[in-house]
């Protein structure tokens, strides 16, 4: 029987409202936070093992680093607490994001989905995995039953609690290790006691991305005895026989479920070749061609491609229109006529004409000079302009916009992303001999950022493509803010 009932007020704060699942392991229940007006939901680890006073503190410093994991695909911790019971027992929970969805676990009850969607669905997962291995957090439980699909993709959930709520290892002896996980989806390596390994959450994902794509777990894996004896035979998954499937997917996917852990690709890997979630035309950030100062830098829809810079183009005037040189055909012809005239009326008494007006005998392309521009015609593009040289505030305005693109996508770490965002607002201050050294020092940033995987490869190219642009258009005004 559950501890807990509707109403229940916890920490003077959470209120209770309707339990909306229930495990072995532990229940969830919404509530409302009447701290923040906010519905929450509340997981409580079973009675059973909250009476556990080491598993208790390992909860709590699990949730410690779990609400340190900020991602569009994790669902945010929010607060840990100990309930004291009448009874006088301690039961611990977690107040987390509330999420609307559904399950994966019971999507796959309708059978696989279409590879496509099976793909994006992982790609996201490996983004959030990737974010949680960045900052020392290995999930141990990646499943259907763990990942919502909602409205904004996928969310990860359980971090920080129900991968510890598990039965005591079979081969840990007198350590008293803990199982954490599920057999369908338990790395072989996992049950030799010892730390846990981000590898056995790739392991655990390719296991979810051959389900999602077949409808069946890759090995015949029920049991925990059932792990043992995979562990022992070490039998061959069967190849992915997908329509359209493609061919590297397939192989990506086998390849995380490598019985070695050190030939599994890392959950960043899979994150980019499994797309990230990303749309099929992600908002590229490129350098505006800017003619007017007021007008910020755009993001705008395109095939994803290289920005290059692109030097200023040589004014050049727009050529003569056919109906313009017309009309100053016409209007010498007429000068012309009125000057025959003049001299045929107004000849003095020599026969010699009066000196005609400069611009009557003018020659036609002076005159063509001499009117003003002209309109060009509704039927011929205009001239396209030059584009203005690009300033460090603007640099700064578009290398911030890819920022937040990237971190939209879990193509960054967001601290990693936070500091690069501090450095690209500081390129416009202080004096200008200054600037290139800091477009230097941000260019170093970003490289060792990319070396440390803590960016993907593609959105480190962007920016230090941007900072490029800058590097070759920083005369003239470029240095103007």
């Amino acid at each position: 029987m559950s501890p807990f009932t509707p109403t229940l007020r916890l920490h003077d704060r959470y209120v209770l409202r309707e339990r909306i699942g229930l495990g072995g392991m532990s229940e969830v229940w919404r509530a409302d936070d009447e701290v923040l007006h906010r519905s929450v939901a509340v997981k409580a680890l079973a009675t059973q093992l909250a009476a556990d006073p080491q598993l208790r503190a390992t909860i709590q410093r699990e949730a410690r680093a779990a609400a340190r994991l900020t991602h569009p695909n994790v669902t945010q911790v929010y607060d840990y607490g100990e309930a004291t019971l009448p009874d006088g027992s301690v039961v611990p929970y977690l107040v987390m994001e509330l999420v609307e969805g559904h399950n994966l676990a019971d999507r796959l009850t309708g059978g696989p989905l279409a590879w496509p969607e099976a793909v994006r669905v992982a790609g996201q997962v490996a983004a959030a995995l990737a974010a949680a291995h960045r900052i020392g957090v290995v999930h141990r439980d990646v499943k259907p039953g763990n990942v919502m699909l909602t409205e904004t993709g996928a969310k990860v959930l359980d971090f920080g609690i129900a991968t510890l709520a598990g039965p005591r290892h079979p081969l840990a002896g007198q350590t008293g290790e803990l199982m954490m996980g599920t057999p369908a989806y338990f790395a072989p390596e996992r049950m030799t006691p010892g730390p846990a390994n981000p590898a056995s959450d790739v392991y655990a994902l390719g296991a979810l991305l051959y389900r999602t794509l077949t409808g069946r777990a890759p090995l015949p894996v029920q049991t925990w005895e059932d792990v043992l004896d995979v562990q022992a035979r070490r039998p061959p998954v069967p190849p992915l026989r997908v329509p359209g499937l493609p061919a590297d997917i397939a192989e990506l996917t086998l390849a995380c479920l490598s019985p070695d852990p050190g030939r599994r690709p890392t959950a960043a890997q899979l994150a980019t070749r499994l797309g990230a979630g990303q749309p099929t035309d992600p908002p590229t950030a490129i350098l505006p061609t800017v003619t007017r100062p007021e007008h910020p830098p755009t993001l705008i829809e395109r095939t994803p491609a290289a920005v290059r810079p692109v030097p200023p183009a040589v004014p050049q005037r727009p050529p003569a229109r056919s109906n313009r040189l017309l009309g100053v055909l016409v209007a010498a012809g007429v000068a012309l006529l009125l000057g025959l005239v003049g001299m045929l009326v107004f000849t003095d008494g020599s026969g010699t004409p009066p000196v005609a007006d400069r611009t009557t005998g003018a020659p036609v392309e002076e005159l063509a000079e001499s009117s003003g521009p002209a309109e060009p015609a509704t039927s011929e593009p205009a001239t396209t302009t030059a584009p203005a040289p690009v300033t460090l505030r603007q640099l700064a305005t578009t290398f911030a916009a890819v920022l937040a693109d990237a971190e939209a996508r879990g193509d960054i770490d967001p601290k990693t992303a936070d500091d690069l965002r501090e450095k690209a607002a500081e390129l416009d201050r202080g004096r200008p001999k200054d600037r290139a050294k800091r477009v230097a020092e941000l260019r170093e940033r970003v490289a060792e950022a990319a070396d440390d995987e803590r960016i993907g490869t593609d959105t480190a190219a962007r920016l230090q493509e941007l900072l490029t642009a800058y590097a070759q258009l920083r005369g003239g005004r470029g240095d103007e803010g």
